[in-house]
Protein backbone atom coordinates (compact mmCIF):
# COMPACT_ATOMS: atom_id res chain seq x y z
CA UNK A 1 0.00 0.00 0.00
CA UNK A 2 1.42 3.66 -0.85
CA UNK A 3 1.13 6.72 1.35
CA UNK A 4 -2.33 7.96 1.56
CA UNK A 5 -3.86 10.40 3.19
CA UNK A 6 -6.79 9.59 5.46
CA UNK A 7 -7.87 6.66 7.53
CA UNK A 8 -8.18 3.16 5.74
CA UNK A 9 -8.43 1.04 8.74
CA UNK A 10 -10.08 2.35 11.61
CA UNK A 11 -7.49 1.08 13.97
CA UNK A 12 -5.58 4.14 14.92
CA UNK A 13 -8.51 6.87 14.55
CA UNK A 14 -8.58 6.44 18.31
CA UNK A 15 -10.34 8.92 21.18
CA UNK A 16 -13.42 10.05 19.51
CA UNK A 17 -13.19 12.76 16.81
CA UNK A 18 -9.67 11.80 15.79
CA UNK A 19 -8.09 13.06 18.74
CA UNK A 20 -9.39 16.72 20.04
CA UNK A 21 -8.70 15.39 23.32
CA UNK A 22 -4.97 13.57 23.94
CA UNK A 23 -5.59 11.64 26.78
CA UNK A 24 -5.70 14.34 29.24
CA UNK A 25 -2.57 14.96 28.55
CA UNK A 26 -1.30 11.38 28.08
CA UNK A 27 -1.80 11.21 31.51
CA UNK A 28 1.25 13.78 32.55
CA UNK A 29 -0.59 16.49 34.45
CA UNK A 30 -2.85 18.97 33.29
CA UNK A 31 -6.42 18.71 34.83
CA UNK A 32 -8.14 19.41 31.45
CA UNK A 33 -7.47 18.17 28.27
CA UNK A 34 -6.43 19.95 25.73
CA UNK A 35 -8.19 21.01 22.50
CA UNK A 36 -6.30 20.85 19.26
CA UNK A 37 -7.81 22.39 17.10
CA UNK A 38 -5.57 21.32 14.29
CA UNK A 39 -5.09 17.70 13.07
CA UNK A 40 -3.30 15.65 10.70
CA UNK A 41 -3.95 12.22 9.45
CA UNK A 42 -2.07 9.72 7.46
CA UNK A 43 -2.27 5.97 7.14
CA UNK A 44 0.92 4.04 5.49
CA UNK A 45 1.59 1.28 4.45
CA UNK A 46 4.29 -0.89 5.48
CA UNK A 47 6.70 -0.63 3.16
CA UNK A 48 10.51 0.72 2.73
CA UNK A 49 9.03 4.13 1.68
CA UNK A 50 6.95 4.92 4.83
CA UNK A 51 9.60 6.91 6.88
CA UNK A 52 9.72 9.00 3.59
CA UNK A 53 6.10 9.61 2.85
CA UNK A 54 5.82 10.63 6.80
CA UNK A 55 8.75 13.37 6.40
CA UNK A 56 6.91 14.80 3.17
CA UNK A 57 3.41 14.54 4.89
CA UNK A 58 4.71 16.55 7.88
CA UNK A 59 6.15 18.93 6.07
CA UNK A 60 3.79 19.92 3.76
CA UNK A 61 1.00 19.71 6.93
CA UNK A 62 3.02 22.04 8.79
CA UNK A 63 4.29 24.63 6.20
CA UNK A 64 0.39 24.64 5.70
CA UNK A 65 0.26 25.33 9.67
CA UNK A 66 1.94 28.37 9.27
CA UNK A 67 5.25 27.09 11.40
CA UNK A 68 8.52 28.14 11.32
CA UNK A 69 11.31 26.14 8.79
CA UNK A 70 13.29 24.86 11.71
CA UNK A 71 10.14 23.61 13.90
CA UNK A 72 9.34 22.32 9.99
CA UNK A 73 12.73 20.18 10.15
CA UNK A 74 12.72 19.14 13.48
CA UNK A 75 9.41 17.53 13.20
CA UNK A 76 9.75 15.58 10.10
CA UNK A 77 12.90 14.65 11.21
CA UNK A 78 11.32 13.16 14.67
CA UNK A 79 7.90 11.54 12.16
CA UNK A 80 10.93 9.71 10.03
CA UNK A 81 12.50 7.97 13.01
CA UNK A 82 9.46 7.36 14.62
CA UNK A 83 7.84 5.97 11.55
CA UNK A 84 11.11 3.97 10.88
CA UNK A 85 10.91 2.29 13.95
CA UNK A 86 7.40 1.42 13.45
CA UNK A 87 8.30 -0.28 10.55
CA UNK A 88 10.13 -2.29 11.63
CA UNK A 89 8.08 -3.21 14.57
CA UNK A 90 4.91 -3.88 12.06
CA UNK A 91 7.84 -6.10 9.78
CA UNK A 92 7.76 -8.39 12.90
CA UNK A 93 4.13 -9.17 12.36
CA UNK A 94 2.76 -12.35 10.16
CA UNK A 95 1.18 -9.85 8.29
CA UNK A 96 2.68 -6.55 8.26
CA UNK A 97 0.02 -3.89 9.25
CA UNK A 98 -0.70 -0.18 8.31
CA UNK A 99 1.57 2.50 10.29
CA UNK A 100 -0.54 5.74 11.10
CA UNK A 101 0.96 9.23 11.45
CA UNK A 102 -1.22 11.36 13.55
CA UNK A 103 -0.37 15.64 14.05
CA UNK A 104 -1.96 17.04 16.90
CA UNK A 105 -1.43 20.91 17.16
CA UNK A 106 -2.68 23.70 19.42
CA UNK A 107 -1.09 27.09 20.35
CA UNK A 108 1.35 26.00 22.83
CA UNK A 109 2.63 22.61 21.33
CA UNK A 110 2.91 20.34 18.71
CA UNK A 111 2.37 16.46 18.85
CA UNK A 112 3.46 13.78 16.81
CA UNK A 113 2.19 10.20 17.36
CA UNK A 114 2.96 7.06 15.04
CA UNK A 115 0.98 4.35 15.52
CA UNK A 116 1.75 0.80 14.99
CA UNK A 117 0.37 -3.31 16.07
CA UNK A 118 3.74 -4.37 16.51
CA UNK A 119 4.62 -6.28 19.92
CA UNK A 120 6.60 -4.47 22.30
CA UNK A 121 7.78 -0.81 23.21
CA UNK A 122 10.67 1.06 21.81
CA UNK A 123 13.83 1.15 24.28
CA UNK A 124 16.55 3.99 23.90
CA UNK A 125 19.73 1.92 22.93
CA UNK A 126 23.03 3.17 24.37
CA UNK A 127 24.89 5.29 21.93
CA UNK A 128 25.64 2.83 19.07
CA UNK A 129 29.20 2.90 17.53
CA UNK A 130 30.24 5.21 15.17
CA UNK A 131 30.30 2.80 12.43
CA UNK A 132 26.55 1.23 13.30
CA UNK A 133 23.57 1.46 10.71
CA UNK A 134 20.91 2.16 13.15
CA UNK A 135 20.56 2.66 17.02
CA UNK A 136 20.43 6.68 16.78
CA UNK A 137 16.56 6.98 16.14
CA UNK A 138 15.54 7.58 19.60
CA UNK A 139 18.04 9.95 20.63
CA UNK A 140 17.23 12.15 17.77
CA UNK A 141 13.85 11.89 19.15
CA UNK A 142 14.97 12.71 22.73
CA UNK A 143 17.22 15.70 20.96
CA UNK A 144 14.89 17.77 19.34
CA UNK A 145 11.60 16.78 20.98
CA UNK A 146 10.57 18.42 24.14
CA UNK A 147 9.25 15.10 26.09
CA UNK A 148 8.03 11.37 24.04
CA UNK A 149 7.30 8.45 25.17
CA UNK A 150 4.88 5.27 24.21
CA UNK A 151 1.05 4.34 25.19
CA UNK A 152 -0.63 1.45 24.20
CA UNK A 153 -3.90 2.30 22.85
CA UNK A 154 -5.10 -1.55 22.91
CA UNK A 155 -3.14 -4.83 23.34
CA UNK A 156 -2.07 -4.38 19.89
CA UNK A 157 -1.90 -1.06 19.16
CA UNK A 158 0.87 1.28 20.59
CA UNK A 159 1.60 5.21 19.55
CA UNK A 160 4.74 6.48 20.14
CA UNK A 161 4.56 9.96 20.61
CA UNK A 162 6.77 13.19 20.41
CA UNK A 163 5.97 16.88 21.84
CA UNK A 164 7.65 20.04 20.79
CA UNK A 165 6.61 23.21 22.44
CA UNK A 166 5.87 26.00 19.81
CA UNK A 167 7.83 29.31 20.51
CA UNK A 168 5.38 32.10 21.80
CA UNK A 169 4.32 34.93 19.62
CA UNK A 170 6.41 38.08 19.81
Amino acid sequence: MSSTTGVMHDWFAVMGSQGSRLEPYLRGDSSQALLWPRVGVLELGPSASAPAGARQYVTSVLAGWGLGADLVDDSSLISSELTANALRATLTLETPEPIGLRLLGNEQRLVIEVWDCGPGVPVRRPVPDFDAESGRGLQIVEALANRWGCRRASAHVKSVWAELLLPRPS
